[in-house]
């Protein structure tokens, strides 16, 4: 190993050797000890050879992976085979005692909080230890979580359930009540904590979107982000400005750096307020690990902005690396590190070069915030793509533009956390200077999210990773050359512009259409062709990415009707995104109350909503919706015993949906009451269940009823699935029953979203993939 172009590269293979060591050790696989000795001995067997042949760095690389794999796996197996995961594995009530490690935030309907489980009573017997958890609460036990404060100690009523093998957390906390306070929150955490309050109080007269960027911005505080912000934040690559990251640190310091300068200090008192800054940076955001690794890498990306420092930052870069894995080996499988780790290696070796064409005509700061901007984007965007599945062509437009707005909103944000215990009118005043620096991040997310080619959809398969990375590595190689003139820059700007205002094309999918089934992963969205540019919209699937990409690959911007099957997150976990984003008319729910995050959602955009009505039909350009069953609501929507049972299920609206001839039966996620119900339902109200296309009741479950498939006469069925789904759907059982029925199969899990039209009585069904 060497140094290449002044970085020195040696250390590089072994932070990756640590990275791999983590990853396989946590990965659930604990051998015997009778193979945890040849397991452990090959390897050293093979660096001691290594050695002799004059290869150290094979053998140091070797011997890392081992003892890091070794550890790893021991903290995992200590974690994941302790009497806690044992008796969560069987969904046992249990009073534990518990200390906050983060502070509770509500996320959609549901609160969530992370901490240490220090002892719990279950079935008679008393477990003591240090175990790492995820508290989850909703209803009346949500609200009480909220109150609870980071660093305190508890005494809770929880319902275990098992975790993953290869997660952090030993188990899954449900909490049921709120017993009593063990401990306060020592005086570093309370001083946090009045801090992370301050804030909120500071912004709370501000308005809504800056109210929830700043908090979020500077200490990490989501919980006011809706859905239809965290969409827009995404479509345009600056997710990373809407939680703690290394960029936050990064541009605070370059804000904070040059301000010390200008009072005229210099050398160790530079250095000082740099520690004082990370030191603020970790006090107020929390001693999380998404924390402590983003102050790490931010430090070090701020590190290589300098001339001539970062030739050692790769270095640097690379202990990180080795530190972070050795200390939480969980971040091995961490997407946020994966990306931190992506964007310090841009800005280390892809910055300068940038930095340095672009300041042969631009002044310093515009060549910084390029420079960073560029690097970062081009370093992330094959791990973006692999995560969502889409292609920002505004995201580097949009953080050149945000990145000038980013320091001093941290600054001020920072500045009124910290006055807000000791002079609270000051505080709201340097409050809503941040949320009027932030008031621009807003507008230029917004507006970049609306141009219709904001995200291009893309593969996320080998091929298509590999397509994405070459063409990073050309565009790059582009870059370096175009940036040297100011014409190379205009060019740029006129290249992303016309991406971006350009919608873009997906190659012969989905040509005509009248119904689509939207690969939206473990949930269900189906459109339905109203008319151009208009659709009916049937459940919105987990999350906003997927029917958000779905409503844009078929350049639906109008969706007059909405229906909402239930309320299962599966089905409408990307529902306010969907409402800011296409304004519909009227929202068709199942029985009983709509919740309250709907109800403010809808009025929002001016949008009914009502219970759909068995019997009735509602028209929308060339769709006709005929409601044909809606069960009866459960006696405790939402609350945690619902959890994903069959009450909610069987409460799903069922519909009949018509487009210029194609009928197809679209029924929720219907055990086989819920369906036996739907077929006595149509015939009470004379409805013809017979379809061309039948969308597989809850999701291909093994529980159906043979006689509503039989019912449907339909040629096809459609399983809406998420690939290696936990569930196992679509079923066998399920699988074989529709074509047992004389169905033709389509899943979105392996042909990824569906295409159906009916043309001259004969279907076609194209795939996207």
């Amino acid at each position: 190993m060497s140094r290449t172009d002044g970085h020195d590269l040696r250390l590089v293979p072994v932070a990756l050797a640590a990275w791999g060591g983590s990853w396989i050790g946590t990965a659930g696989w604990w051998p015997g000890p009778a193979v945890l000795i040849p397991v452990v001995a090959a390897p050293l067997l093979v660096a001691v050879v290594a050695a002799r042949v004059r290869h150290p760095w094979v053998a140091m690389c070797l011997v890392v992976a081992v003892v890091t794999g070794v550890t790893a796996g021991v903290q995992s197996w200590q974690r994941h085979e302790s009497p806690l995961t044992r008796v969560a594995a069987d969904s046992a009530a249990a009073l534990v005692e518990v200390r906050l490690s983060t502070e509770p935030q509500l996320r959609e309907d549901v609160v969530v909080a992370r901490g240490t489980v220090t002892a719990a009573e279950v079935r008679g017997r008393r477990i003591e230890g240090s175990f790492p958890v995820v508290l989850l609460g909703s209803g009346k036990a949500g609200e009480a979580l909220t109150t609870l404060d980071n660093g305190a100690g508890y005494r809770l009523r929880v319902r275990l359930a098992a975790t993953e093998v290869a997660e952090r957390e030993a188990a899954l906390l449900s909490v049921r009540s709120v017993v009593a306070v063990t401990h306060p929150p020592g005086p570093a955490q309370r001083v946090a904590n009045d801090l992370r309050s301050g804030l909120r109080d500071a912004v709370s007269h501000s308005p809504p979107d800056q109210a929830a960027l700043v908090p979020s911005l500077v200490v990490g505080d989501t919980s006011r982000i809706d859905e239809a912000m965290r969409e827009e934040f995404q479509a345009t690559g600056l997710t990373h400005l809407s939680a703690v990251s290394g960029a936050n640190l990064m541009l605070l310091l370059a804000v904070l750096l040059p301000l010390v300068r200008t009072l005229g200090l210099r050398g160790w008192w530079v250095r000082g307020a740099a520690v004082a800054g990370v030191a603020g940076f970790v006090l107020v955001c929390g001693q999380e690990p998404s924390v402590l690794r983003a102050a790490a890498m931010g430090t070090i990306a701020l590190a290589a902005t300098g001339a001539g420092r970062g030739r050692r930052s790769l270095r640097s870069l690379s202990v990180a690396v080795l530190v972070l894995c050795w200390l939480d080996p969980w971040l091995s499988r961490s997407a946020g590190f994966s990306l931190s780790v992506a964007a310090c290696v841009g800005i280390l070796l892809v910055a300068p070069t940038f930095r340095a064409a672009v300041a042969l005509w631009a002044p310093g700061w515009l060549a910084d915030a390029l420079a960073v901007s560029l690097a970062a984007q081009l370093a992330t965007q094959p791990i973006v793509t692999g995560l969502s599945g889409q292609v920002s062509l505004v995201g580097v437009a949009a953080n050149v533009l945000a990145a000038p707005f980013v320091g001093p909103t941290t600054v001020l944000g920072l500045a009124a956390a910290l006055t807000s215990a000791v002079a609270a009118p000051l505080a709201a005043v340097l409050g809503w200077l941040a949320g009027w620096t932030a008031q621009p991040i807003v507008w230029i997310a917004r507006l970049g999210a609306r141009l219709p080619g904001a995200t291009w959809r893309w593969e996320a398969t080998a091929p298509g990773l590999l397509a994405v990375t070459l063409l990073v590595v050309g565009v790059g190689v582009l870059l370096a050359r175009w940036l040297r003139h100011p014409v190379g820059g205009l060019l740029l700007a006129g290249v992303v512009l016309l991406a971006g205002v350009v919608r873009p094309v997906v190659p012969g999918w989905p040509g005509p259409w009248q119904a689509v089934f939207c690969d939206v992963g473990q949930g269900d969205a189906t459109l339905l062709r109203a008319g151009p540019g208009a659709a009916v919209l049937v459940d919105t699937g987990p999350d906003p990415a997927g029917v958000s990409a779905c409503l844009g690959d078929l350049g639906i911007r109008r969706v007059p009707l909405l229906v909402l099957t239930h309320y299962h997150a599966d089905h409408t976990g990307g529902t306010a995104a969907v409402l800011g984003r296409v304004r519909p008319e009227l929202v068709l729910v199942r029985d009983g109350p709509a919740p309250d995050w709907l109800l403010v959602a809808a009025r929002e955009v001016g949008a009914e909503v009502r219970s759909a009505v068995p019997g009735e039909e509602v028209r929308v350009g060339e769709v006709t919706w005929t409601t044909v069953a809606v069960g009866a609501a459960p006696r405790q929507p939402g609350s945690p015993e619902d959890g994903e049972g069959s009450a909610e299920n069987d409460a799903s609206v069922v519909g009949v949906a018509e487009v210029a001839g194609l009928r197809v039966l679209l029924p929720g996620d219907l055990e086989p009451p819920g369906q036996a119900a739907a077929l006595r339902s149509a015939a009470r109200l004379g409805i013809g269940l017979e379809v061309h296309v039948l969308k597989l009741p809850h999701h291909g479950s093994a529980r159906q009823e043979p006689r509503l498939f039989a019912a449907t006469g339909a040629a096809l069925a459609v399983a809406s699935a998420g690939e290696d789904n936990d569930y196992g759907h679509p079923a066998e059982a399920a699988l074989r029953l529709a074509r047992d029925s004389g169905m033709a199969m389509a899943r979105t899990d392996q042909q990824g979203s569906v295409a159906v039209t009916l043309a001259d009585d004969a279907l076609s069904v194209r795939p996207q993939r």
